[in-house]
């Protein structure tokens, strides 16, 4: 782990750390999630994907997604 000197105002700090405590963790892990969820490059435009739809995020392979589309079009072409 590295250590970061950051420069914030008392109050900011003071919420912060009363933040962290509802929340049940650290104020240094609450910063180091918010920088993860920031883009990894500054030309990122994807979306950044949290809760529920990260867990989900890639649970389903590309074979099975051009199967679902294969199905999907079957379906539309039989009751059109």
């Amino acid at each position: 782990m590295n250590k970061l000197t950051l420069t914030v105002d008392p109050e900011v700090v003071r919420q912060a750390k009363a933040y962290a405590a509802k929340q049940q963790q650290s104020l240094s892990k609450l910063v180091e999630n918010y920088l993860k969820s920031l883009p990894r490059t500054e030309n990122s435009q994807s979306p950044q994907l949290t809760g529920a739809v990260a867990e989900l995020a890639g649970i389903i392979s590309e074979k099975e997604l051009e199967d679902a589309k294969d199905y999907s079009d079957f379906l539309q072409d039989k009751y059109q």
